[in-house]
């Protein structure tokens, strides 16, 4: 455990703040192109400690010590919540059992009668180095929950940085490794690959992936592209907003809230009111929108940092983020490692 000092919380939470995430694929992200960021210090402390034989946790000195005061301007900017002791403990404890013995805490259980699955998120980010974009994937194994990190290769962009994608090649190489990780784990290949991005897929991506695919012999896949920023929402009558879980098709997509309220809490969780998901599965995808959705709402309830049920992006996607904004900070000849817990 890793616990930062107020003083130096004081110290690098302005460049926090102002920082680039690495998170620069959404549709309409502009990725701050030409735009000078101070660096993220969880990023750097993460890739620094990577070569150590175990993970880090990284924690504020308020959470070991009571009586440790944060400045009220720090915790303003930074939109930390305060939690009681007892949730403290929990999410703690919760995040250092998977850190350090490996075990993951729960698991996405699957529905009966369903394949083999392999989950894998693809993100984008920027080299904090050389300022070129690469790639980041996030692997999730259903049947063990493991989740596993892998580094892509560089990738295009329409202009200064804007809309990243990958080319046929490099779509084809970050699929075959992603698959040769689940081989090398299950001894076999999954029956069914769900990619998953928060970008739309050109038909360069989605025919690499089809390819290496086509070339595995896994006969079965969905590729999704979840769009964050849709700005249709939907009204409930009555004091709170609509039902976590609330799904509606939009002719052959589908606006899938994975925040909402919970009647298990009897109230709306939030501070603000919740956008939903637009979930817009390629022509290639072979599931309907509405198993592809269910899925991608359980996928939300797998965070080994935390125990907030309400996530409002499903882990592979997450993971895939965690990974960017660790490895924008690994330079490029340096060992990259896969285990998802020196990210998080």
């Amino acid at each position: 455990m890793v616990s930062l000092p107020v003083k130096l919380i004081e110290r690098v939470w302005g460049n926090e703040r102002a920082r680039d995430d690495g998170v620069i694929e959404g549709e309409d992200a502009d990725t701050k192109a030409g735009k000078e960021t101070p660096p993220n210090f969880r990023g750097l402390l993460k890739a620094r400690a990577m070569k150590l034989r175990f993970s880090i946790q990284i924690v504020w000195e308020d959470v070991i010590n009571p009586d440790a005061k944060i400045p009220r301007k720090i915790k303003e900017n930074s939109d930390r919540q305060t939690q009681d002791r007892a949730d403290l403990a929990w999410n703690l404890m919760t995040t250092l059992y998977y850190k350090g013995s490996g075990k993951v805490p729960w698991r996405r259980m699957p529905e009966i009668g369903e394949f083999t699955a392999c989950y894998i998120g693809i993100s984008f980010f920027k080299d904090a180095e050389t300022d070129e974009i690469w790639t980041s994937a996030a692997q999730m194994f259903d049947e063990r929950g493991r989740g596993f990190i892998l580094r892509g290769g560089p990738a295009q962009s329409e202009s200064r940085g804007r809309h990243p994608y990958l080319t046929i090649e490099e779509a084809h190489k970050l699929t075959e490794s992603a698959l040769a990780a689940y081989k090398s784990v299950h001894r076999t290949m999954p029956a069914r690959v769900i990619v998953m991005k928060t970008s739309r897929f050109r038909e360069d991506e989605a025919e690499g992936v089809g390819e290496a695919l086509d070339e595995a012999g896994v006969e079965l896949r969905d590729l999704v592209w979840i769009h964050e920023n849709y700005s249709v929402k939907v009204l409930r009558d009555g004091d709170f907003p609509v039902l976590r879980g609330t799904f509606v098709e939009l002719e052959g997509n589908g606006l899938l809230y994975t925040n909402g309220s919970i009647p298990y809490y009897g109230t709306y969780p939030g501070l603000y009111v919740p956008n939903p998901l637009l979930i817009c599965p390629h022509p290639q995808s072979e599931s309907t929108i509405e198993q592809i959705a269910k899925e991608v709402f359980s996928l939300t309830k797998v965070n080994w940092n935390s125990t907030q049920m309400n996530q409002r992006l499903p882990i592979p996607i997450r993971a895939a983020r965690k990974g960017g904004d660790v490895l924008k900070y690994v330079p490029e000849r340096q060992t990259v490692s896969g285990d998802y817990r020196k990210y998080i």
